[in-house]
């Protein structure tokens, strides 16, 4: 028994063809458009989520670029500072030498020994510095100033170390540990280098305050102080300073490395994210011109087979 088919199922038929067909080449259209094959998650279920991990990988590594480029910042004001420290225990150790010269005047000394003691405010200048709104020589105390106007040489941040994360598992100290004597080793703060004003640390503050009382003095022992002692109290804080240089180095090579890891990864992350969810071009506009070839084909051939009847004239 044969199935009668008529030109209302025929046009049905054709129609429903055609608009999928029509379909076909809109969703193509807006593949080229967009430049994206996923435009929704409906469009590639398993592309749509392999699309959100990469892109979580990639916002990871900003927040990782995020923090090196702030661990940067922090090691160059180091290293600046360090070198302004550098250049005020030389000068004090010109005017030391200067200072030891016996043909001096008293008079002589005491000038010496108020630039001295600016010096010693200079220094404290240095490490009060900051970077934002982060005093990096206070430790884990980054809202306070190491050395405050009225306080004296009293230090008043932290001692504590300062991390930040640099790259995926990896982590690292800004404050890096310094080699203070006879101290060891200590996170690189204010008190590390300057000391806390207790005057028996030997570090910066306490050396240049002894200068400056030397060079005030009049006994034979302040005289033979300045060409002995102070001279040595300035050289192990010159070496304290070059070795914090050094730290500092250090860490900076470790922070660019890890910065050359985090472009690798993220140029790695794009090709696959752009992989998944991007447009093949030219395979997109193949099937374009296959898409449009089949409809326009789908049209001539309806309008051949769908022919008006009389019933239609007569409509």
């Amino acid at each position: 028994m044969s199935t009668r088919i008529t030109n209302n199922v025929m046009a049905t038929r054709l129609l429903a063809d055609l608009r999928t067909t029509y379909g076909r080449m809109a969703r193509t259209q807006d593949e080229i458009s967009s430049g994206k094959r996923i435009g929704s998650p409906s469009d590639d279920p398993l592309g749509a989520a392999q699309a959100r991990l990469r892109r979580s990988d990639l916002d990871g590594i900003d927040r990782h670029r995020e923090g090196a480029q702030t661990a940067a910042s922090w090691l160059d004001a180091s290293e600046t500072a360090m070198s302004r420290l550098n250049d005020i225990l030389q000068r004090a150790r010109e005017l030391t030498l200067q200072g030891a010269n016996g043909s001096l005047s008293g008079t002589d000394r005491q000038r010496i020994a108020a630039e001295v003691d600016q010096l010693a405010e200079s220094a404290k200048d240095v490490v009060s510095i900051k970077v934002g709104d982060t005093y990096i020589f206070s430790g884990t105390d980054t809202t306070t100033s190491p050395y405050a106007t009225g306080t004296g040489d009293a230090y008043q941040g932290g001692a504590g170390q300062v991390l930040r994360d640099i790259g995926p598992g990896v982590s690292i100290q800004l404050n890096a540990q310094v080699p203070v004597k006879p101290s060891g080793t200590l996170p690189l703060t204010g008190r590390a280098i300057l000391g806390d004003g207790a005057g028996t640390d030997g570090r910066v503050l306490d050396t240049l305050r002894t200068l400056a009382a030397h060079l005030r003095g009049t006994t034979p022992g302040d005289a033979a102080a300045l060409g002995t002692t102070d001279l040595q109290a300035l050289d192990r804080n010159l070496g304290t300073v070059i070795d914090a240089r050094s730290v500092i180095g250090a860490t900076q090579n470790r922070i660019e490395a890890a910065t050359t890891r985090l472009d690798d990864l993220e140029a790695t992350g794009k090709t696959v994210l752009s992989d998944i969810e991007d447009t093949d071009l030219a395979k997109a506009l193949s099937d374009l011109s296959m898409q449009q070839t089949a409809y326009e084909a789908a049209l001539r051939s309806g309008a051949q087979i769908i022919q008006p009847s009389l019933l239609d004239f007569l409509r």
